[in-house]
């Protein structure tokens, strides 16, 4: 049997979803530079604890909330067909593959959390409140 999850694309669009913009190093260092946190998320269609955190921690009302109070930038890396660009971020971070989710402060000069593999909204909200600070 198959599961399919949608496509990522179509969050987009909806008003009620996350506003996810493409992700790339220019798109982190530009909103970095307005003194605005960061929600990176590297994620792919096949990978079922991608979607698993899309569903319980990331895609959230807390969590969209969280954002637009702190008027962060949300940026998805999508790994489904396995960019060299983003297998280069991975690499980075030290991680095989995706998930991969990055909160960058509103700080420039400090390094993005690094969250863990598998996540729950209080593990995200508590990264975005001290990114906003």
């Amino acid at each position: 049997y198959e599961i399919t999850y949608g496509d990522w694309s179509s969050a987009v669009c909806s008003s009620d979803l996350i506003a996810w913009q493409t992700w790339s190093p220019e798109a982190v260092a530009k909103a970095r530079a307005e003194g605005r946190p960061v929600l990176v998320d590297f994620t792919a269609n096949w990978c079922l604890t991608c979607q698993l955190n899309k569903k319980t921690s990331l895609e959230i009302d807390s969590v969209r909330a969280k954002l637009k109070d702190i008027s962060a930038v949300a940026l998805l890396g999508d790994y489904t067909r396995k960019s060299p660009e983003i297998t280069a971020e991975l690499k980075r971070f030290e991680r095989a593959g995706v998930p991969l989710v990055l909160v960058y402060s509103k700080d420039a000069n400090q390094p993005p959390q690094l969250l863990p593999t598998v996540l729950t909204p209080a593990i995200v909200l508590e990264a975005l409140d001290a990114a906003a600070k």
